[in-house]
């Protein structure tokens, strides 16, 4: 039995995280902060720290992207084991994996940030 290649693990290790000055340097559109509710601002206005505030939106909204990316690829390599397109059910296992792990994480950094915020409510002024 010949095991393949794990998909994009050669991308995965050649990818770098932008730098914190490529991301200051992008801009978004005011529609984007006033959907972002109060971490964006009122109305789209941009205060001290707005442009990170809009970044830091962004970042989330792709990381939730490539999340949904990964459990809808699972769910195809599903799809196409139970139809019966492929037989390849190590890439279907690892697609279901990789998208577990990757909703993992994006609970466990949700649950950060909450935490984080409860902490910043109770501290006193």
């Amino acid at each position: 039995m010949k095991i393949g290649a794990i998909p994009n693990l050669k991308a995965m290790q050649t990818q770098e995280l932008p730098s914190l000055e490529e991301l200051a340097g992008k801009t978004v559109s005011s529609g984007a902060v006033k959907a972002a509710g109060p971490l964006g601002g009122i109305d789209g206005a941009q205060g001290p720290g707005g442009a990170l505030r809009t970044e830091f939106t962004t970042i989330l909204d792709k990381a939730v992207t490539e999340v949904e990316g990964k459990m809808r690829a699972a769910e195809v390599e599903r799809q196409k084991v139970l139809t019966g397109e492929t037989n390849s059910l190590h890439q279907a296992t690892i697609a279901a994996s990789e998208a577990g792990i990757a909703f993992s994480l994006m609970v466990e950094v949700r649950n950060k940030l909450v935490e984080s915020y409860q902490e910043i409510l109770r501290m006193q002024v």
